[in-house]
């Protein structure tokens, strides 16, 4: 995955809560609300099982964007297996610009 890449439109869930036990940050977004990144990826250690954690995808247009897709590919694969074998799309969004695919209306 790139390391910076941009996410379409979206509205940010920003100063979540919990206890933070077992879980690890894979990626962030910035808050000009709370002026700090905030977890917008993550995967949490549940007893025996994996969980798999994205705030993102609240509306249609935020989930055409390639980026929240194949992060949902890749999370619940490895939610379901613990491994990842799915590529990252090789029109996964960029630094400079989020990458869409429209769902068909």
């Amino acid at each position: 995955m790139p390391f910076t890449w941009m996410h379409a439109k979206h509205e940010l869930d920003d100063s979540l809560r919990g206890p933070a036990e077992n879980m690890q940050v894979l990626a962030t977004a910035f808050s000009p609300k709370t002026n700090r990144h905030e977890p917008i990826i993550m995967t949490i250690d549940y007893g025996k099982g994996r969980v798999f954690h994205t705030p993102m995808g609240h509306e249609t247009y935020s989930m055409e964007c390639v980026g929240f897709i194949n992060t949902l590919q890749r999370g619940a694969e490895w939610a379901a297996t613990a491994t990842v074998s799915l590529p990252i799309a090789a029109d996964f969004s960029k630094a400079e610009a989020a990458s869409n695919r429209p769902f068909a209306h």
